[in-house]
């Protein structure tokens, strides 16, 4: 199986690799973690993302447990694999409280039994593709830093706008933005798109159409065919999935 949860107590262990992704994240302790001879403590509202072969060392807390997701990219259709699994570098990063919250509870609900660790690996997975590769540090020259600034302070617009904005050339643009944040302007876009869904699928009773047309789609059925394309799972089914814990 491409996508294995799990939740785990840590009492230590040795340095090792696999060949496999791997996201960890605290339902409860911390852990210290050894990536490729850098140290990083994994806690709350952070998630560790390590590579396929990379090496790692983990010393956890005596309350340690563990949220454990393993992935393997070939195993999975086109766009299903999260882009960090194209990165060879670990990373700590943050991520939004509600999506920790959202985590936090599918693990609760596979430790009780509540929730089949099959379901809750597959709405893990399209929870990570909300975690921004853009969180990374990336070296960005003076005119990727213009870029990244108009490309945030813009409403969600055209590269033909934002290159204006910037100054640059269409060509020129997607360029620097691919190098500064690793993606395309329009995958950035998307993203951001797909992160208020879910929050607002999480947050709110609103109908599906309602949050599809504050979005700015014209139906809400081309809305779903995209959540489900990148999710692997309706709106309705992320929505429930998300609340299924008390």
């Amino acid at each position: 199986m491409p996508v294995h949860l799990e939740v785990r107590s840590y009492r230590g262990g040795d340095r090792h690799a696999h060949a496999f992704g791997q996201f960890l994240l605290p339902l409860q302790g911390a852990m210290r973690l050894d990536l490729e001879g850098r140290r990083e403590v994994v806690r709350e509202n952070r998630l560790a993302m390590i590579p396929p072969h990379c090496e790692h060392l983990f010393e956890p807390s005596p309350d340690c447990l563990m949220m454990v997701l393993d992935i393997e990219a070939e195993g999975l259709r086109d766009g299903r694999a999260p882009l960090w699994l194209a990165d060879p570098r670990p990373a700590l990063v943050p991520i939004e409280p509600w999506l920790w919250r959202m985590f936090r509870q599918l693990g609760a609900e596979v430790e009780a039994g509540g929730c089949p660790a099959a379901d809750a690996a597959q709405l893990t997975l399209a929870g990570l593709h909300l975690v921004s590769p853009a969180a990374r540090p990336h070296p960005v020259s003076r005119a990727g830093q213009r870029v990244l600034a108009v490309a945030e302070a813009a409403p969600p617009t055209g590269v033909a706008e934002m290159a204006r904005l910037a100054g640059l050339g269409q060509s020129q643009f997607h360029a620097l933005f691919r190098a500064a944040t690793g993606r395309s302007p329009k995958q950035v876009q998307l993203a951001r798109l797909f992160e208020r869904a879910a929050e607002a699928l999480l947050a709110s009773a609103a109908p599906v159409s309602e949050i599809a047309y504050d979005l700015g789609y014209k139906d809400a059925s081309s809305f779903s065919r995209q959540f489900r394309r990148r999710f692997g799972m309706t709106p309705g089914a992320f929505r429930a999935a998300g609340h299924r814990a008390p």
